[in-house]
């Protein structure tokens, strides 16, 4: 139910669905589309319009909600369900929420763009369709961006007329330089090509939109759930640490030591004690609150 805004010909949602069905169906490829934008110009409505249009075409079923992913681990979690149950198919059709929340320079950040790359080449034997919803493509990293195979920036919503619109790019790689190239789509009218510059998605029935704003109730509420109890452990902790009892004499010596890197043996011969009496008094300091991880601050 697409409208290519150059003629009011094209039956609503031609378009997307001959795409679609296309490259999962007739060539056994998958799809990865990205719908990028500001915060409320309609990246996820126009990914939920899609998702249901081609659902209706294809399978005569409705889109399920289920499929709607907030996070890597749930979009993960939810290919195995599909599999297990027998219902992974060509066309299969999944959205997965603010792409780029899971992104970033730190270590384990990067771990899970690597992940993350390493699923969407999968997908490759998969046949299936992944909508991503993200604010900049560039959020995703450059690894990913290259299996991209369309960008669709939003443009805002018109409520009056109950529609989405959109300013699609097909992606094209050169496999041999890694170049990326940009383009419009094109399809054929009347003898004619005809280069897409816009595309207008109507808006998602409303039981979808309700079953959509449910589920991201649902998945906020967790989240800040999980984040009060972070920061409550964490507020318990800096507690811990600033009422623990300040090491003085030996205590704090041979806690320094320790933080040093030296063994006990060493430390037991710069204090003239036994090797157990070092022991013993780390394992006191330790149940005063200190941590003896070496790579830890104390």
């Amino acid at each position: 139910m697409a409208l290519i805004k150059q003629s009011s010909t094209f039956e609503r949602g031609d378009f997307i669905n001959k795409w679609f069905r296309g490259r999962t169906i007739t060539n056994n490829k998958n799809i990865i589309l990205v719908f990028t934008g500001s915060t409320g110009s309609g990246k996820t409505y126009n990914a939920l319009s899609s998702a249901e249009m081609w659902y209706k075409f294809q399978f005569k079923s409705e889109f399920p909600i289920e499929n709607v992913c907030f996070s890597l681990g749930s979009l993960i979690k939810r290919i195995v369900e599909l599999r297990d149950e027998k219902k992974l198919r060509k066309g299969t059709t999944l959205i997965l929420e603010e792409a780029g929340a899971n992104f970033g320079s730190l270590d384990f950040q990067n771990k899970v763009s690597k992940m993350f790359s390493y699923i969407l080449q999968s997908f490759r034997s998969m046949n299936i369709i992944l909508l991503m919803t993200v604010p900049v493509l560039t959020m995703i990293n450059k690894q990913a961006r290259q299996l991209i195979h369309g960008n669709f920036i939003t443009a805002g919503i018109d409520y009056e007329e109950r529609i989405g619109k959109t300013k699609p790019f097909f992606h094209q790689l050169n496999q041999r330089t890694g170049k990326d190239y940009w383009h419009y789509p094109k399809v054929s009218f009347k003898g004619k090509s005809i280069k897409i510059q816009r595309l207008c998605f109507p808006l998602a029935s409303e039981e979808l939109l309700k079953a959509y704003e449910s589920k991201k109730e649902s998945f906020v509420f967790e989240l800040s759930e999980e984040f009060i109890v972070e920061f409550n452990k964490k507020e318990m902790d800096k507690v811990m640490k600033e009422g623990r009892e300040e090491l003085t004499g030996r205590r704090k010596r041979i806690y320094e030591y320790h933080m040093q890197g030296l063994k006990q043996k060493e430390i037991a011969e710069k204090e003239g004690i036994t090797q157990s009496t070092v022991n013993g008094i780390l394992k006191t300091i330790k149940k005063l609150g200190y941590s003896l991880d070496r790579w830890q601050n104390p």
